[in-house]
């Protein structure tokens, strides 16, 4: 099986919380949207995404009726997330166009890059790498004063050019991204140190990609993230495969398969 098989939506855009920014005055309706926000980030935490939709969507429905335009765009950006975890790419993509589209409100520029590269990666789980490519660029110009999601945005271009093959431009956006993401996500970090993995197995590069995978899986592991663990095991099974080690390629793909079997996402 190739690289790409195991390559899938690995930049994962972290969840917001609505109270991301301090107000002096809260009215008891924009507090309970807050609420629901947080809860809804603890379900989401404990593997309950429906639950945690639900509890997306009910705050979403707050901060409609007050139009309170941050929880506006925070909780249409976690139902998206939400419902691409869950496989429903179509709904998801649908509360991404709300804000994309929307001429009425006026979003942070970060909350649209946010949505344009969650867009992006959608489209790429599509198969459609124009879409990814024109997205991933829109939120590159949205990604301006006060954004930190350069680093996100290089690893879905490094996920684009997987998609193409294309080894050393992956690399190049990969390697840029782990500087980035660094002292920022380690979720991030953890994305971009196995984009650069998969890059480097492309390019015949084993030993490199298997040291990499070993401080990713240690990542994976401390944030408790299964199918991040599941990609790991998987490309490094790749690499052994390719040194010739057929044994420990069958142990590594034996501990992903058992990981798949618990249906946890």
């Amino acid at each position: 099986m190739g690289i790409r098989s195991h390559i899938t939506i690995m930049c994962s855009l972290l969840l917001l919380s609505a109270c991301s920014h301090v107000e002096e005055i809260r009215s008891a309706r924009q507090e309970q949207a807050t609420e629901f926000n947080q809860r809804a980030q603890r379900a989401f935490q404990r593997g309950e995404y429906q639950s945690a939709a639900d509890l997306y969507g009910n705050a979403l429905q707050l901060d409609v009726a007050i139009e309170n335009v941050n929880g506006i765009a925070v909780n249409m950006l976690n139902l998206a997330r939400v419902n691409q975890v869950m496989g429903k790419p179509v709904l998801a993509e649908r509360y991404l166009d709300s804000l994309l589209e929307d001429k009425a409100l006026h979003y942070q520029t970060a909350q649209m890059a946010a949505a344009a590269v969650q867009k992006s990666l959608l489209r790429l789980q599509e198969d459609d790498a124009a879409g990814a490519a024109k997205w991933v660029g829109q939120a590159a110009e949205y990604c301006v004063a006060e954004c930190t999601l350069s680093g996100v945005i290089d690893n879905a271009r490094a996920n684009i050019a997987l998609r193409a093959e294309d080894a050393d431009k992956a690399l190049h956006w990969s390697e840029r991204a782990t500087s980035e993401n660094k002292n920022v996500s380690q979720l991030e970090y953890a994305n971009s140190l196995r984009l650069s993995a998969a890059a480097r197995l492309m390019k015949n590069e084993q030993e490199v990609a298997l040291r990499l995978l070993e401080e990713v899986l240690v990542i994976d592991k401390s944030l408790g993230l299964p199918e991040k663990i599941r990609q790991d095991l998987l490309l490094m099974a790749q690499a052994q495969e390719k040194l010739g080690h057929a044994e420990l390629a069958a142990q590594y793909r034996d501990r992903a398969g058992r990981i798949s079997a618990t249906a946890l996402k």
